[in-house]
């Protein structure tokens, strides 16, 4: 998965990512650990595009941000017990006409020969792709129904977003907040209770919640609720609750 180059000179390397120092056999060719390569393929191939994608009641949403909504909807609109029953069948019957087609083939035709081959072909592929299609059919109308609610839940949760959203704004573009902010930054100085670096610009100070306001809206404006944190660290920790 990692490529490898020359032998490493003393069996040291340090990662150009993390900075740690580690003991390798071989230099990686990306100069990445293993664990900051693995990472960056993680996030490579879960990042996708900002496409915007229009929902109903003009609500825009990016594509990212549909996907998750979608993978919610459905959680919250699962399918019937019949789908789920088809689903599996469907599964089944491969599993099986494909597991069985050189035994029932065998069984018809003992020598090997053009039509032993067909047999297989037709119980492997054909039979089987035959009950998908009569199950897709018979469950037409009930998976269309789904589909129709699960886009009436994904607006929904898009327009749910939208006004937490505009609530947030106007929750942080308060007095009340500018104030309890100044406050908090002014009692514990400019440093970073998680990374413990001293922040420089202003720019880069930022007064998280630690317990999440979304869910203790109650606490929005507690100072003992509040810690001082660079911007890197505060999107490090998005609405965990840290204890």
């Amino acid at each position: 998965m990692f490529p490898y180059r020359e032998l490493a000179d003393g069996r040291r390397f340090r990662c150009a990512q993390c900075g740690r120092i580690k003991r390798v056999k071989y230099v990686p060719v990306s100069d990445l650990c293993r664990a900051c390569a693995a990472r960056n393929a993680a996030e490579k191939k879960r990042s996708i595009p900002n496409i915007p994608v229009s929902l109903a009641d003009n609500l825009i949403v990016t594509k990212a941000i549909e996907i998750r909504l979608r993978k919610r909807a459905k959680r919250d609109v699962p399918p019937t017990r019949v789908e789920k029953l088809g689903d599996n069948v469907s599964k089944l019957s491969i599993i099986v006409f494909w597991g069985s087609a050189y035994f029932v083939a065998h069984a018809i035709f003992p020598e090997f020969s053009y039509f032993f081959w067909l047999t297989i072909i037709g119980w492997a592929f054909g039979i089987p792709y035959a009950v998908i299609w009569v199950i897709d059919r018979l469950l037409y109308k009930s998976r269309k129904e789904r589909a129709e609610r699960i886009a009436g839940r994904i607006a929904e949760l898009a327009e749910q977003r939208r006004k937490a959203i505009e609530e947030a704004l106007r929750f942080y573009q308060s007095p009340e907040w500018s104030a309890a902010r100044k406050l908090k930054i002014k009692e514990d100085g400019p440093f970073c209770k998680e990374c413990r670096k001293h922040i420089k610009d202003d720019i880069d100070i930022t007064v998280d919640h630690i317990r999440p306001r979304s869910k203790f809206p109650e606490l929005a404006l507690d100072r003992t609720n509040l810690r001082v944190l660079c911007r890197s660290c505060n999107s490090k920790k998005g609405a965990r609750w840290l204890d």
